[in-house]
């Protein structure tokens, strides 16, 4: 080895733009879903879903079967949320007081939680906080998640009656308040 090749080999290598940029962007990238989720928290926004909706069923906290079928004819706002999904927990109160809000206008909510332990992890974490008015089923597996290609939690899907048509909405959102309520309503009429 010559003398040349040892100082070249130890002197610093001069990046590409390309290089410099993936390593400048490579802390921030992880976060920009979580920043796109959480962008505009509050605004409902709904997007037409693509995905035929699973015939698979979810459980309920007894271990009994919930088939979507089972609630034909009914407007659904189905809210898939986790214990270890912090803005989840942030708007679980908003649906609780949503979830009597749109009873009175025949919307049913459901929270689909997608713990991997189901009922026994997921229904004393909605007791500790006093939820109980949304009906809860559970979704260990994540059958109806990788149906509908969920991404992100929280998600929500606006089912129809029809059960042929939904729409989803990404991220949280204040579920109580009047202008989103409204949005719901108006979207199931």
């Amino acid at each position: 080895m010559s003398y040349k090749t040892e100082m070249r080999n130890d002197q610093p290598q001069i990046l590409t733009r390309r290089q410099a940029a993936a390593l400048l962007l490579a802390p921030i990238l992880p976060a920009v879903p979580f920043l796109s989720a959480t962008a505009g928290e509050g605004a409902l926004k709904l997007t037409a879903g693509t995905q035929p909706l699973p015939d698979t069923a979810l459980m309920t906290q007894s271990g009994q079967p919930l088939q979507l079928a089972d609630m034909s004819g009914q407007a659904l706002l189905v809210n898939f949320w986790a214990s270890w999904c912090a803005p989840c927990i942030v708007e679980l109160p908003a649906l609780e007081a949503a979830a009597t809000q749109l009873k009175a206008a025949s919307i049913q909510v459901i929270l689909v939680n997608l713990d991997r332990g189901g009922a026994a992890v997921a229904q004393p974490f909605l007791d500790e906080r006093s939820i109980t008015t949304p009906l809860s089923a559970y979704d260990p597996k994540g059958e109806w998640a990788r149906a509908v290609q969920l991404r992100v939690l929280p998600t929500t899907l606006l089912i129809k009656p029809n059960q042929s048509e939904y729409a989803s909405h990404t991220g949280p959102a204040e579920w109580d308040t009047a202008p989103i309520l409204h949005h719901i309503k108006d979207y199931f009429n």
